[in-house]
């Protein structure tokens, strides 16, 4: 199997062809709750997750929520 290459929050990371943002989000164990993600510099809605798939040298970034004081 073969896999590409993308960055994620500016870590190279591999994953293989054709895997849904949403599918990498819970390979990497990745919470969805208040968790948002730009792919390219575009953020994602959260319902096109598992519709948008990764191709190699794509960026995401993963933002999540914090809460504290």
């Amino acid at each position: 199997m073969s896999f590409i290459t993308i960055l994620l929050n500016d870590a190279q990371m591999s994953c293989a062809p054709n895997t849904s943002v949403l599918a990498f989000l819970t390979d990497q164990d990745i919470s969805q709750d208040g968790t948002a993600v730009a792919k390219n510099g575009t953020i994602l809605a959260k319902p096109l997750w598992d519709e948008i798939h990764l191709q190699n040298n794509d960026k995401l970034d993963i933002f999540t929520l914090v809460a504290g004081g």
